[in-house]
């Protein structure tokens, strides 16, 4: 709860910002359902890095599921970029056992994706 506390004092995301005005109840269903398999949580050994994952249904077509990156934070890039590798290695072995048909990653700062062999498919922006 403390990564997740962290990551939103840090985020950008105005949304996310508040931890606060976070349900408890309501975090706890949301790790409910990663821990029934619908995602996972990466957890560095130190507890200093969070990556959490979540499978959704494709908007574009019912019968597709995507693996989501929705949460990625640490002050140390090495423990990013190691978090990052986990993720590519989970969400590959996901794809060949036809788990999943895509997986993507979105996030607020430039990690270099590329060098992790991913490529760029679009942008968010917010509209304010």
């Amino acid at each position: 709860m403390e990564l997740l506390r962290d990551f939103c004092f840090k985020s950008n995301n105005p949304i996310t910002k508040d931890a606060f005005n976070w349900s408890k109840t309501y975090t706890e269903q949301i790790l409910s359902n990663l821990y029934a398999g619908r995602g996972f949580i990466l957890i560095d050994e130190k507890q200093t890095g969070i990556l959490i994952a979540a499978k959704f249904q494709s908007f574009w077509r019912q019968d597709k599921i995507q693996l989501q990156e929705v949460m990625l934070h640490s002050n140390n890039k090495f423990v990013i970029v190691r978090l990052i590798k986990e993720y590519i290695k989970i969400a590959k072995a996901m794809l060949n056992k036809n788990e999943i048909q895509q997986a993507i990653m979105a996030s607020y700062e430039d990690y270099g994706f590329e060098r992790f062999g991913m490529i760029k498919l679009e942008q968010h922006w917010e509209i304010k």
